[in-house]
């Protein structure tokens, strides 16, 4: 079988599958992706970079729109040139966020085309406007209801699609409900295990081991959208509770999945230390030159807390 994976950050979500299929003699897979994509060893990467970016004078709502356009329409042309060449997929399997699978179907008419699903965006009762403290306004609320007609045009082209969480699925429109089936990612038990010896040695020179009460948060970027400030507004009762207890917090200080609130340019810093006032004496260090408390707390008010040695550590990733 050949198997074409189109995904802009290649491998993402595809690693293991495409791992698994790469060794076998009865598949052959090809992968694209953008110039900055990692790639993975054995698995043949085509990478691209669309023209442009979105132009000045674009409308803010179409904005997005018109990049994933910009994206599909460069993964057009590499898709023609293969085809020139004598490929052809037996299946393509694409991530649709980024507009890359655009036009795979007017390129390879008659090859299953299946979705990775990952999202349908909801101005209520998802990832926006669900705590008080960040209010959706009208205008994000519009932009996120023409960011739908990207994902729209996926669902109607592909064959098939799949989606992790059965949560997921539900964001959905109902119409499409059959169209998608609920495959979780997985979990590589052979690697997450249990280890009585294992120890982490901190940017503080501090070395956490097995047995020991430890807390962590870990994600891409430190964020409401990745639940951030709800894990500082919860760390006063964890400690006061636990008082043995080290907190871990690793991440970066960007927000990457949607705008940071207004008054927050620096969110990670002020969530944090906004937290400070309501820690125990002395609980939180900074310990990464990428994450230094600001010099207020704006809307987390509280005082800043000294860079000292102490049981909660953030690190920057």
């Amino acid at each position: 079988m050949n198997l074409l994976l189109i995904h802009q950050n290649f491998p993402g979500q595809f690693r293991y599958i495409a791992q698994d299929l790469s060794r076998s003699q009865l598949h052959r897979v090809l992968a694209i992706g953008r110039d900055s994509a990692p790639g993975l060893p054995g698995v043949p990467l085509v990478r691209y970079r669309p023209a442009r970016e979105s132009a000045p004078q674009t409308h803010g709502y179409l904005k997005s729109f018109e990049d994933a356009v910009l994206h599909g329409q460069q993964v057009a042309r590499l898709l023609l040139n293969l085809r020139s060449k004598g490929y052809r997929p037996d299946v393509i399997l694409a991530h649709p966020g980024w507009g890359e699978s655009l036009f795979a179907k007017d390129i390879y008419p008659h090859v299953p085309l299946i979705h990775f699903c990952e999202y349908y965006y909801h101005a209520k009762g998802a990832d926006a406007d669900f705590d008080p403290q960040f209010p959706l306004g009208l205008d994000d609320a519009s932009r996120l209801r023409l960011r739908n007609s990207q994902h729209l045009l996926n669902l109607e082209q592909c064959d098939l699609g799949i989606t992790p969480t059965h949560w997921q699925h539900s964001l959905h429109p109902s119409i499409y409900h059959d169209k998608i089936r609920v495959a979780h990612e997985g979990i590589p038990s052979d690697e997450l295990l249990p280890d009585p010896q294992a120890n982490l040695t901190l940017p503080d020179g501090r070395t956490l081991r097995a047995g020991q009460p430890v807390v962590t948060y870990v994600a891409r970027n430190l964020e409401p959208h990745r639940g951030f400030h709800s894990f500082m507004r919860a760390l006063p009762a964890i400690l006061a509770g636990h008082p043995q207890a080290q907190v871990v917090v690793v991440g970066g200080r960007s927000v990457q999945l949607q705008p940071p609130p207004q008054g927050c340019p620096q969110l990670a810093e002020q969530i944090a230390v906004g937290s400070g006032d309501r820690c125990p004496q002395g609980s939180l260090s900074w310990q990464s030159p990428l994450l230094r408390p600001p010099e207020s707390a704006s809307d987390f008010s509280g005082p800043c807390v000294s860079d000292i040695p102490l049981r909660i550590v953030v690190v920057a990733a």
